[in-house]
């Protein structure tokens, strides 16, 4: 049974204002529909499944949902969407709650489309704050604007929340492991949905934790943290919600070739299955896991998944590809395992190359630029079961090598054994400290520092 978190409701009085209030702030909003109860709503979404809905009343008629949502304002509901709500509810059931059954629901698009679903209260009535409601979708939801906010983790603050917790394992929740009843993770959009009072964290032997905090007394209840292709993070309160705004992605130019990707690779995958993360949650791995490769031929995912990107970029203009021979490419990072195959990328004048290495019968790729090769990235780090953390953060990292290596700018700061390179959100050294590593890019960013510097134009 598959269930992830869906969507958190939040009543507003005027669904207009609100909309405005929203994209005010940066945060793209735009009309759902209405719903055969009378109540309406705007709609917070992009790419990813899950959503913020903001929900008002649009009938003067009086029904348990329109009269829940005439006198309530802020978040007052969440939503776990199931792929087989009559199995959720069961395993509700055996765990010991007594959720309603399920019932049918829809909503009219503006555009005239009927959307349907069935939901499943777990709680006393419609939009109950104690406890979550479950939902399965008949209608897909279709993708939202490409721009849109992507949910990246939700914070609550119900009146139970072990009553929620113990919902949310029933429903195959994965609870952290040093929070394994306060912080979960889903299966499905990676959504953390953490519940307060944090507490204090388990410890667990071997390991390190750090204290959550739950924020001031006189904030927000609910936050919610949502990822939209700005250039800085952000904090802010709109209708009763502490919405912290964070860059993805999407802020570089090269994610504007996303999609090819993607139609490349669906090619190129053939028959590589996607596989789940090993060790949900930050478990520990398994001691006999540090010496065992279950499947190292999954890992030629990645290597489609660089191939896609490399068909992308000849097909968009914007380089050549060329087969080389391995030993033609000089790497600046000691090589455990020689390239069995080699591609180098060409961009416009100005632009760095981008070698791209498959390593030991194509399971482990490198991603480098310039000549000598800066490496950008080796993935997987080991091959073996206890470093696996799923193919979903793999392949992650693949595209953020070449977000990184198609952005331009500064990619590295070489002195003798000493090095900074950058990555897409920051940085790592070696032999550098922080201090002293962020002065070096700066350095090197200002045209002050040029020995050593790995640099070039962006490809887009």
């Amino acid at each position: 049974m598959a269930a992830r978190f869906d969507h958190l409701v939040v009543a507003v009085e005027d669904l207009d204002e609100a909309a405005c209030r929203w994209r005010a702030a940066g945060v793209p909003a735009e009309r759902g529909g209405a719903h055969p109860v009378g109540t309406e709503n705007v709609l917070v979404r992009g790419p990813g499944a899950a959503y913020v809905e903001l929900i008002a009343a649009g009938s003067d008629e009086s029904n348990p949902w329109l009269d829940r949502i005439r006198v309530a304002r802020g978040p007052i509901s969440w939503a776990i969407a199931v792929d087989d709500i009559d199995a959720a509810r069961a395993a509700l059931v055996e765990a010991g709650l007594d959720p309603d059954p399920p019932v049918p629901g829809s909503r009219r698009t503006p555009a005239g489309e009927l959307v349907e679903w069935r939901v499943c209260d777990l709680a006393a009535g419609p939009y109950d704050d104690a406890l979550p409601f479950l939902i399965e979708w008949i209608t897909p939801m279709p993708a939202g604007p490409a721009n849109g906010a992507v949910v990246e983790s939700v914070a609550l603050t119900p009146p139970d929340p072990d009553r929620v917790a113990d919902v949310l394992l029933a429903l195959g929740f994965v609870g952290s492991r040093h929070w394994p009843r306060r912080v979960f993770h889903d299966a499905g959009t990676e959504v953390v949905v953490s519940l307060a009072p944090i507490g204090e964290p388990v410890q667990v032997p071997g390991s390190i934790s750090f204290m959550g905090s739950d924020g001031p007394d006189d904030g927000p209840a609910t936050s919610v943290g949502l990822a939209l292709p700005v250039q800085e993070t952000a904090s802010l309160t709109l209708d009763g919600l502490a919405v912290h705004l964070s860059p993805d992605e999407r802020r570089f130019a090269a994610s504007a070739l996303l999609p090819a990707v993607e139609a490349v690779f669906s090619r190129l995958r053939g028959d590589l299955a996607d596989w789940p993360d090993p060790h949900p949650g930050g478990r520990a791995p398994l001691e006999e896991e540090y010496s065992r490769v279950t499947d190292p031929a999954r890992y030629r995912l990645l290597a489609a998944r660089a191939d896609a990107w490399i068909g992308a970029v000849v097909g968009a203009g914007l380089g050549t590809a060329e087969a080389v021979d391995p030993s033609a490419v000089s790497w600046l990072a000691e090589q455990h395992l020689p390239p069995s195959r080699t591609v180098v990328l060409r961009g416009a004048p100005g632009t760095q190359p981008i070698s791209v290495g498959l390593l030991d019968d194509e399971t482990f790729v490198q991603v480098g630029v310039g000549d000598p090769a800066e490496v950008l990235l080796r993935e997987p780090v080991c091959g073996c079961d206890a470093c696996d953390d799923g193919s979903a953060r793999l392949l992650a990292s693949i595209d953020e090598a070449f977000l990184l290596a198609l952005g331009g700018g500064v990619y590295a700061v070489r002195d003798r054994a000493n090095v900074v390179r950058r990555s897409l959100d920051g940085w790592s050294s070696t032999g550098v400290t922080g201090p002293e590593a962020e002065r070096w890019l700066a350095e090197a960013a200002d045209g002050v520092r040029v020995d050593g510097v790995v640099r070039g134009d962006a490809w887009l």
